[in-house]
Order: C-alpha cells, then structure tokens, then sequence
C-alpha cells in the first residue's frame, strides 16, 4: 500500500522523533510504501513578522516582550534541529517537502495517489501544540476520504478535554470520514464520544512500545555505535527542572545507594547536544531512570528499568496516568518528594508488565493492520 503518515513536526524532541522513526519503520518492514508528510507551522511562513522581529532585535538597551532571550532559544532549537535532521532523514526513507497550507497538503495527498493516511501519534490533536490556523489538517480535511483510508493511529489530545472553540461540530463531520480512530489515552476515548459524538474510538499504544527493545538496540543504538553512552548508575532526564524535582532525585540515589549519576537534561548537566542513539543508549544502560518526561519513561519501560516518574502537568498528565495505569505502575507515578518517603520501592516485576505489555502489543496492532487491510 501506499500510506501518508502525519505527524507533528518532527525536528528536536526525542520522544517526538522515535514515534515517527517507530511507525514509520514497522510499516516499511511490512514492505509498504511510505511517506512522513511534512507539514509546517504557517507561523513561519509570515514575512512581515520576521521583518518587524528583525528591526526589533537590533534597537538596543531593550527587550520587547523579552525577545533577545526568545530569540537565542528559538536559534539554539534550531541548532538541535540541524543535528538530529541526519539521523531523522536516514532512519525514515521518504520525506516530503515542508507543506504549509491545506492547499498544500491537497495536491501533495493527490500527486502521491495515497491507499491511506495516518495521523499521530503523540500530540496530533492537541491544539496549543499544532499553534496554527490550518489545524484541522490534523483531522485530515485535506484528504479524499472516498479514495483514500482516514486513519488514527494513538492521537493525542494531551489533555483530558479538547482545546478549541466553536468547532466541534465540524471536527466530529471530519471524524465520521475517519475509517478506523484510536488515541494514546483513555480519556481520548472519552473526548472523542462526549465532545464530538464519536463512540468507535480504541485506546492503544504509542507506537514506540510496538517495536521491541532488540529494534532500538541493534537497529539505531549498535549501527551508530552509541553503545556505551552514560553507562550505569541513575539516569535523569528532566525536560523543567523544579526544586521538588530535585529533591526526589536525591532521595532515589540516597535510597538505591546510586554512586553515579548522569543527567541528560535539567540541574547538573552539561546541557550537551545528544545523537538519537546516545539518547536511547543512556536508558538502556542506566540502572535506574528519574525523568517528568513522557517519552522518557515509555522507553524505561522498554529497557526495563526500575523508574520513578515525576506528573509533568503542564505538557500533559493524562499520558502519564493512562500507561501506569494500563500497566499496573501507578506507584511509580509520583509529584512530590513526599509521595516516596515512608516507602519501599520495590524492583519492577517486568515479567508482569510485559505479559501485560504484549497483551496490549497485540491489540494495537491487530487495530492498525484491521484499519488498514480491512474493508
């Protein structure tokens, strides 16, 4: 089959880039024909802001809505952008070019004669993220759904309502083309029947967690020779730091008796820029992982690591509560420093969670292929 897939703009963000990587390469392997459609904010697109920001940035002695500062993270992003783009463009073999508008999409969809397009996974759904007016592309309108399958795979709304106004109706016309929809969380299920009348939707996996540990070990960690990235002790990867935060990493390596520790992101690192590969192969080699990223800890699952979790509210609770629950790793799932004191982390029973996990395997992709193959 020929398949689209749509995904946020995948460019710096780990956890971003490997579910693209992860989706991508379980349909290729399946020797579909695919295409990770590329569609860009239209915010970058508009030249008369760029040009009052320019004007702005060299008046000196002031920072206008503290513009400078802005600025200087908006170039480190992309600096991180630039590094990861080789790893991206070999790891995923079809890329289109960077598509802006719905016309856009329409006459890309249309050259490319899609059997189907797939939107998700990760925050697909969630409009703060998509931040642009050309939103419902992400609900596929720019796809001909009498020639083409309308699919999704663990959308995500990121939080337990949707955000937008006064489009409910017309996004649940746009969902009822939709051939097969599924979401990352359970309460997706939910939005999708209470907000836009929409009772089919299944709760599945992030794609991630279809692919097996051996996929992420041999085929990106040992083929770019990433293997002995941070090896042993506690790893932390904290995407905003809080003192909380650090208080519950201390109390983790005071009570595991954690000699080492290596921080990816947050507090004491060296905020150094790290390959895909070395990224993984800092959580397949730790010992124990403390992280209040999402990603981070599906992929300490993954590696089957002992893990605390830390609620990161602001980029989204439900994914966390949603897997910990699905898995039975609730108490791994804490928000202060005072949820751990008093007790007595036992390793993780991953003979347990993986029984649970290849359940769960089964069923989201027994959900894609039936959506893709079925009538």
């Amino acid at each position: 089959m020929k398949i689209g897939i749509l995904t946020l703009p995948i460019a710096e963000n780990y956890g971003g880039i490997l579910q693209a990587v992860a989706l991508y390469r379980l349909l290729d392997a399946q020797e579909h024909d695919v295409v990770l459609i590329y569609k860009q904010s239209t915010n970058t697109q508009v030249w008369w802001k760029k040009i009052i920001k320019e004007i702005l940035l060299k008046i000196p002695f002031h920072n206008f809505r503290n513009m400078k500062n802005n600025n200087k993270l908006n170039e480190a992003r992309l600096e991180r952008k630039k590094f990861h783009r080789p790893f991206i463009e070999k790891e995923i073999f079809k890329i289109s070019e960077d598509l802006y508008t719905k016309q856009d999409l329409e006459n890309f969809a249309k050259k490319e004669n899609f059997d189907a397009v797939i939107v998700g996974s990760d925050q697909v759904w969630r409009k703060a993220y998509i931040n642009d007016k050309y939103y419902k592309s992400y609900f596929l309108d720019f796809v001909d759904g009498s020639k083409t399958k309308k699919i999704a795979y663990a959308a995500s709304f990121g939080k337990d309502f949707w955000e937008g106004k006064g489009d409910s109706q017309e996004i649940a016309k746009l969902l009822q083309d939709f051939v097969a929809v599924s979401v990352r969380e359970s309460s997706g299920v939910v939005i999708c029947k209470d907000t836009f009348d929409y009772d089919k939707a299944v709760h599945v996996l992030d794609p991630t967690m279809l692919m097996s540990k051996e996929f992420y070990k041999d085929e990106i960690i040992a083929k770019y020779d990433a293997v002995n990235t941070n090896a042993g002790g506690l790893l932390t990867y904290v995407l905003d730091e809080a003192e909380e935060k650090k208080e519950i990493i201390e109390f983790v390596q005071k009570s595991a008796d954690m000699k080492s520790v290596h921080h990816l992101k947050g507090f004491d690192s060296s905020q150094v820029t790290y390959s895909v590969p070395q990224w993984l192969a800092s959580f397949a080699n730790a010992d124990a992982v403390v992280t209040d990223s999402f990603h981070g800890m599906v992929f300490s699952i993954i590696f089957e690591k002992d893990f605390v979790v830390i609620g990161n509210e602001g980029r989204g609770m439900d994914r966390f509560v949603s897997l910990t629950t699905k898995l039975g790793l609730e108490e791994r799932l804490v928000f202060d420093v005072k949820d751990l004191e008093g007790k007595e982390l036992e390793k993780i029973d991953y003979s347990r969670v993986n029984m649970i996990l290849n359940s769960e395997k089964k069923k989201s992709l027994e959900f894609l292929m039936g959506a893709l193959h079925g009538e």
